[in-house]
């Protein structure tokens, strides 16, 4: 069911009401309805001082690729950056945006890595900059789930092999979602690049304490085992076992894809994937990882400070106190109508609804939700 109306509601519209046909009987500006939560940002003195930075409104919104996820612009000297921009717009995802921007950071560049771009930093009058996100480079072109007439070739899957021991192996960090869709293709050198780590995790470790242990590794979903039922999943495009791996990942091993042998029966190729070599052959490169994943002295790794080159960084800093109704205390729920009440400024997402995109020619979208002119040269700087 379409609901009508919903294309022409205004932003200072708190309340709808919906009708059984779809329509919108009454509406409501009653700021003591408004359960819209905001974020309450550190600042960018708390985050490491070497990381680069880039302004929210040097960003151009150039689309939308997913839930706080965006493809943007911003031009650096002479060149101008594609980037992907994650941002949060509530202290629920605070902690998960500072370790995956701290991960990505302190990595050393890999091919098959996504690499990090820039910290993304705002204000609001009176106030410091803070840290409302970061981005990473932007690969063109889907994830390899989405792009089926794309060939998988067998040196995708020994590029993602690498890229897994590197991180496990070498700096104690596990991705923690290795699926079908967070794989792309860089067609520049035809390297398949792994990621998005906002489930990633330091080996062996119980998680932040005191942000309901985010970052924490769950072994159940090693990488490993993520990597075996991913190939799966590309050349079958059954993902029957998917919901399991998510919802109970120690109830499903990688025994019920690769059976105990490796010439068991082979996986049925759907009709619309495009191999490079036999099923055998990409079977028989997982089994040989396997074997010595599963016997050298690697498997010892069970904490990430055991880790060669094993990377690091704080905890998430406490969210400030607040004082709500003459009392102080550290809110991880903070409602926007709360600061309406006290007066207090806070940033704002507002920006124009899908419908309304395209914009008129000359015009750009500011990632701020402004719409300027494309030759507003203050906007880029």
């Amino acid at each position: 069911m379409s609901w009508r109306g919903t294309s022409t509601i205004s932003p200072e519209i708190i309340q709808i009401s919906v009708g059984p046909d779809g329509d919108l009987p009454s509406t409501s500006c009653d700021p003591n309805l408004d359960l819209t939560e905001v974020a309450n940002y550190r600042p960018r003195s708390v985050w490491p001082p070497e990381l680069p930075t880039v302004r929210r409104r040097q960003l151009t919104e150039l689309d939308r690729l997913g839930v706080q996820t965006d493809l943007v612009s911003y031009r650096l000297g002479a060149e101008t950056r594609i980037v992907c921009f994650k941002y949060y717009c509530t202290n629920r995802n605070y902690a998960v945006i500072w370790h995956e921007a701290n991960c990505l950071a302190n990595m050393p560049k890999h091919p098959n890595i996504v690499h990090f771009d820039s910290l993304v930093v705002d204000h609001v009058e009176g106030g410091e900059d803070v840290v409302v996100g970061f981005t990473t480079k932007f690969i063109p072109g889907d994830t390899v789930i989405d792009n089926v007439s794309r060939v998988f070739k067998l040196k995708y899957l020994r590029q993602l092999i690498t890229a897994v021991d590197f991180l496990n192996l070498r700096l104690g960090i596990a991705h923690g979602d290795i699926v079908p869709w967070n794989l792309l293709i860089d067609e520049e050198t035809d390297n398949v690049v792994l990621f998005d780590f906002n489930l990633g995790a330091k080996l062996g470790w119980e998680g932040d304490p005191s942000f309901r242990n985010t970052f924490n590794y769950e072994e159940p979903r090693n990488d490993v085992k993520l990597t075996v039922f991913t190939m799966y999943e590309i050349i079958t495009r059954d993902l029957q076992f998917r919901g399991e791996l998510y919802g109970h990942p120690h109830e499903i091993t990688i025994l019920d894809v690769m059976g105990l042998e490796e010439s068991e029966e082979e996986w049925s190729k759907h009709e619309d994937v495009r191999l490079d070599a036999s099923i055998a052959e990409y079977r028989a490169v997982l089994h040989e990882w396997l074997v010595r994943r599963l016997t050298s002295d690697d498997k010892e790794i069970t904490h990430y400070t055991q880790a060669p080159d094993h990377i690091d960084w704080p905890d998430a800093p406490p969210l400030p106190e607040m004082d709500f109704d003459g009392m102080s205390e550290r809110a991880p729920l903070i409602l926007r109508q709360m600061l309406v009440r006290k007066g207090e400024n806070f940033l704002r997402w507002q920006r124009p609804s899908s419908h309304q995109l395209p914009l008129p020619a000359g015009k750009r979208l500011l990632a701020t939700g402004e719409v300027v002119d494309d030759d507003d040269e203050q906007a880029a700087t």
